[in-house]
Parts: structure tokens; sequence; C-alpha cells
């Protein structure tokens, strides 16, 4: 990722403002154009060929900011759930992420915060929990990562038969704590068929092609992994074991991994967003596009795999042959919004589960900024609204403009000092002399991402008289034209005066400014109007509410949205600031036959049970403690019920404490 993208310490820069807008925007910085604050330069084009980001710093930048708190939560309260039990495993903040169930035990990351040398850290790995007894859930042994990595999402344990083994393993993922330092990429797998003696079989295995540094082994730093079993379609013949990987590190970031034999697994496949033209349009507000999380099942004669991927939605692969993954079909996020009503939809797919039956999908997007900045096109034949951002470095919009900005644009090209254009003239001296604010009448000046600052463009404005900066995509932050709407507000890296505020746009939209064809490939300024070129009117509002992140329910069949649910919390301004994280993260369906019940972690805003079906969702029930609760992980267990039936216990992750158990006892 380039150097803008490096963020500080997630309790100094939080999802919370319009200048911390699109935490998740961080991710992947190889496979899109995000917007987030940070503090460093767009690098040079000479030290940067592709002007693209990489991964293993956006991962670095997902792992801090992902999932913290704000501060706050909504006032304690349930209905239809009680609370059977709890085991507290941690007293640091942030120190839980997900959970993972298997027979009579239960698996809770330790997150980053448990990293060497944290206030307060404990140490990174898997806690193991015996649930026998509900009511009283006991810690009975701690699985430890490699030193310098962590376990975030895709906690999991599954049952195995193979030629090579049969028991039962757990499978997580590691992300590395300081990714300066030699770190475990990849996931690990162990032998936990006796929960209280557990045994590696694996660690830090995945993709190592390109190689990764200073990864342990060149492997890549992985988010999330689900692992599944096929049985041998002639028992008693033994079956296969696979694992699919959310790679950070790469655009072909859905990676399956054979485990068969758990001692020497064996990478089988890669794919992602580059392979499926299909999946390309429409996306999301930003055009932020990464593999984040997945759920495979067998679906008739098929194992399908659901993967959620962000701005692009949901996707659904057939990996029947794990060697050949299938592109099937995917999910576009409507518009208007369903529920906030904006143009450009949020986004942001995080997670999902098909129902029992097959029939629906629910998915989460995950938001942690409950506001945006709206930009409009205002005159011209591309009137329209146009996905932007705003600088974290600058002047608010709003401050220097009450009520927002409005006026007329002007080309500037690179606003860099070099001679970008390679017309003999520094650029920026071609806008001091020729294209000032008080030459040109413009009120906005364009410049287009690359080769210098941020900051040094913005500089440039501020000298020629400008008080409002735009900044367009480059050819290659768009990855060619797939994701022409993306764009990037990096972070500071030379001085500026303060006296113009500044936002990002996609790199289609600075073309349609100036009413010409979009282009992405060639020289980022020779492939637009000369310098001085006067453009449209745009508009540009920070801080507008547009809701914490929400549910989907989609038909299977078709992916087409049936309709959408949120706490009403989070569509509620007031809710804005002051009671923590409002989004949704993590949802699980009912695993009895045709009950149509899901139930959520959201956070701050605690568990909450939804009935779905083709007429709609609805909320049954939630439960918010004392004190409050910032739940992550979700999953449904009825191995503790006689013959596996009847309504399930749930066990969720509080990121704060640790393991809480709870029943539905609603409809």
């Amino acid at each position: 990722m380039q150097a803008e993208h490096v963020l500080p310490p997630k309790e100094v820069l939080h999802m919370q403002s319009r200048r911390q807008v699109l935490v998740l925007a961080a991710f992947l910085g190889l496979l899109l154009p995000v917007s987030s604050a940070g503090a460093s330069p767009d690098p040079p084009a000479e030290t940067d060929a592709a002007a693209v980001d990489s991964p293993i710093e956006a991962a670095e930048a997902l792992d801090e900011h992902q999932h913290g708190g704000v501060g706050g939560h909504l006032p304690a309260s349930s209905e239809n759930v009680t609370l059977v039990g709890m085991a507290d495993l941690t007293n640091v903040a942030g120190g839980i992420s997900d959970v993972g169930t298997f027979g009579n035990y239960a698996y809770l990351g330790a997150f980053n915060p448990e990293c060497a040398g944290r206030p307060g850290a404990q140490g990174t790995g898997v806690h193991v929990v015996d649930i026998s007894d509900p009511a009283s859930p006991t810690k009975v042994e701690f699985i430890p990562a490699h030193a310098n990595s962590y376990v975030g999402e895709g906690v999991q344990a599954i049952h195995v038969s193979t030629p090579f083994f049969t028991g039962d393993v757990l499978v997580h993922n590691n992300e590395g704590c300081d990714t300066s330092q030699p770190f475990e990429g990849g996931i690990s797998i162990w032998d936990v068929t006796d929960p209280t003696n557990p045994a590696k079989l694996a660690g830090g295995v995945g993709d190592n092609t390109p190689a990764a540094s200073p990864n342990i082994n060149g492997v890549h730093s992985v988010h999330s992994t689900f692992a599944w079993y096929v049985p041998a379609s002639d028992p008693p013949a033994t079956g296969r074991a696979f694992a699919m990987m959310a790679d950070n590190q790469e655009t072909a970031d859905v990676d399956i991994i054979e485990i068969t034999d758990p001692t020497n697994p064996v990478m089988l496949s890669e794919t992602g967003f580059d392979d499926w033209p299909d999946a390309r349009a429409p996306l999301a507000n930003g055009d932020t596009v990464f593999n984040h999380d997945f759920q495979i099942k067998q679906i008739g004669t098929k194992w399908l795999a659901l993967v959620s991927y962000w701005d692009a939605g949901w996707v659904i692969l057939d990996v029947t042959d794990p060697a050949t993954p299938v592109f099937m079909n995917d999910s576009d996020y409507p518009t208007p919004d369903p529920l906030t009503g904006f143009d450009i939809p949020e986004g942001n797919a995080h997670q999902a589960w098909w129902s029992t039956n097959n029939q629906f999908i629910l998915g989460t997007d995950e938001d942690f900024s409950p506001t945006r900045t709206s930009c409009d096109i205002e005159t011209g034949p591309n009137a329209g609204a146009t996905p932007c951002g705003e600088f974290g470095f600058t002047p608010d919009i709003n401050t220097l403009f009450p009520g927002g900005f409005t006026g007329t644009t002007v080309w500037g090209g690179s606003g860099c000092e070099a001679d970008v254009d390679g017309n003999g003239t520094f650029d920026r001296d071609e806008v001091l002399a020729d294209h000032t604010q008080a030459q040109t009448g413009a009120d906005a000046i364009v410049f287009t991402r690359g080769v210098c600052f941020f900051s040094d463009k913005i500089r440039t404005g501020e000298l020629a008289g400008y008080t409002m900066v735009f900044i367009g995509q480059s050819h290659a932050g768009s990855r060619g034209g797939l994701l022409p709407d993306g764009f990037i507000c990096g972070g500071q890296g030379s001085e500026i005066d303060g006296t113009a505020a500044a936002g990002c746009i996609g790199h289609r939209a600075m073309h349609n400014l100036f009413n010409d064809t979009p282009e992405y490939t060639g020289g980022d300024t020779l492939d637009m109007p000369a310098k001085g070129t006067l453009g449209e009117s745009i508009s540009a509002v920070g801080g507008v509410f547009d809701g914490w992140g929400y549910v989907h329910l989609l038909n299977a069949s078709t992916l087409a949205e049936i309709d959408a649910y949120a706490v009403s919390e989070g569509l509620d301004p007031t809710f804005q600031d002051g009671f923590g994280n409002l989004t949704v993260h993590e949802v699980q369906t009912d695993p009895r036959a045709n009950v149509n019940l899901a139930y959520f972690s959201y956070y701050d805003a605690g568990f909450r049970v939804a009935k779905f079906g083709k007429n709609g969702i609805h909320e049954v029930g939630h439960f918010i403690a004392e004190g409050g609760n910032d739940f992550w992980g979700i999953e449904p267990t009825q191995a503790l019920n006689p013959a596996g039936r009847g309504a399930p216990l749930l066990l969720m992750s509080d990121r704060d404490s640790g393991l809480w158990i709870f029943r539905y006892t609603g409809d």
C-alpha cells in the first residue's frame, strides 16, 4: 500500500467523524482505491510504477482499525433473550476476536491488543473453553499464536476423516502484530480431538507466491478462514478437507488450500475480483472491493462459497472442484439505498450466511462511519451524485463553507512541483503563472493523484488562491477502469497553510467535470484537457449522516434484495456519537430445519434476533448488558441438546471480556 495509507493507532483514529470515513477502505489498498486518514505521501511514480498500495501495510491498517470502539453503548435492555452463562477471558479492551464451537467446546481468538508489548497484553492465540455446563463455562486451555502474530476472524473447528487424519481440527487465521518484523501468515491447523491437549499439525500455511516479506516462509497474511469437509462418495472410504482464506496481500484474494493431510497442506487455487467481469458493476460507495469473509456449504450436488466482497456485494462461487472455482452470480446493492435513501448505497458486504433451507441469505454490512461526504456534479450532461471523500488534514469543508461547498472547477494537472507532463515547465509554476483563482475565476481547482504528496497538490491550490481543491483518482488507482468511482483521501506528507479544504473524487468524476470521455491508460495528466480548462460546478458537503452498517435479506436463488433491517438507533443521527459502534458485524442463522431466525452480533448495539422470510425481516429479540457489550462473533450450537434438537445455545464473543452464552426464548 502506498505510504499515504499508514494510520495512527486505533485509540487516536477511529470511525466516528468524517475524518475517519471508511475504516475498511484502508484494507487491501492493492485491490482498490479507498479513503483514509494517514500521515504519509503519495509516493513518486518512479518508485511505485503501478501506483498501487502494498497490501501488507493496508492489511496492517485494517488490523489496527477494523474492530475497535468509539466509546459508549446503548442502554441496557433485553427482550426474548436469556443470558445462560459467561466466561471472562481477558482484561484487555478489544482483546477477544471471533468465536467458533464444536462439540462441548468453544474457541475464541485473542486479538491484536493482546500482542506482546501492548498495555496489559497476555498473549495472542485461541482460548479453549469447556461449555458442557453452559451456566458455568470454564477455560481449559490456551493455544498460543506464533510470536508477533495474532488471531482475528475465522476461528473454526470441524471433524474430518481422511486417508491421513481422522479427528477434530481447528483452523485459525494469522495476521502480524508488528508487520515490519517477521510474523506468521497464512493459517494454522491444530488437532483438537482432545481440546484440553491440542497439538499443532501445521502453522503459517497458505499462498506464498509471490513471497511476502518479512512474513515467515513468505506466506501471505490471512484475514479470515473457513474449513469444510467433503465425505467420500463411497463410504467407508475417507474424504477430503479444504480451507478458504482471505488473502490480505493480493488482488487474487480468494485462496483455497487442501488440508486432507493437515500436516502437509497444498495450495489449490486463487481467484478474485479481476476474474469476475459480471461482478464489476454496479459497485457501492467508493468502489472498495476485497474478499472479507465466506461460508462454504453443500447445496444439492454442489459445494458453494458465499463470499462477502465489500462494495461488490455477495458473490457465489462453485467450489465443487476447489482447484477450479467458478463464478456463478453476485448481488447488487439497490439504488437508492433502501434504508437511507442515498443515491449511492454504502456497501461494505462484510459477512453472510445461508438460511438452513437455503432459500435466503442474510448479509451484514460493516460501516463504522455513520457519516459521509456527499458530492454532486451540479451542471452539465454528467450532473448527478458522485462518490467522494474529504481529507483529514485540511480544514473541514463545512467549516470553510458553512452548509457545504458549491462552485465551478478548473483543471490544474498534477499540481506537483515537478514537470510531470514533460512540457519543460514545472507543473506548479504553470498553475501559479497562468491558472490562479484570480485569473480563471473558478471556485475550485482539480488535480490528479500521483507522483507527489497529496499535500503538495493542495499547497499548489492554496498558493494559487483557491479555497477548495479536489484530487481525482489515478489510472492505476482505479485499476485500469475496474473501479472508476474509487477515491482516496490519503495522508499529509508536507506542509500546507490550511487555507483550503480538499476532497477526493473518482477518476470518472474527474473526467466528467470537464465533459471528457474517461480513459484509464497512459499518462494521468495527458488524457485530460489542457491546464486551465474550465469545468462544471460541483458541490461537496461534509459530515452527512448516512447511518451505521445494517443487514440485507436476499433471495438465495437470484441474490435479489427482499428487505433490509437495522437497529432503529443506527438510522437516527441522535446516536451518531457517544453510543459506541452501532454497526452490525456478523450473522448466523438457526440450525433447525425451516426455522427462519437470524442471530446478529451488533457491537455496542448488543445481541439481536430477527425473524425473516419472503415477506421481509424484523427484530424479535435483543440483549444489552448493564455497562454495555461489544460483540464480535456469533455461533449457534445444538451440541448440548438431546439428539441435537431444540433451540440452540448462542455463543457470542465480547471483545472486552470473553464468552457469553444466550438462549432465545421467543416464538
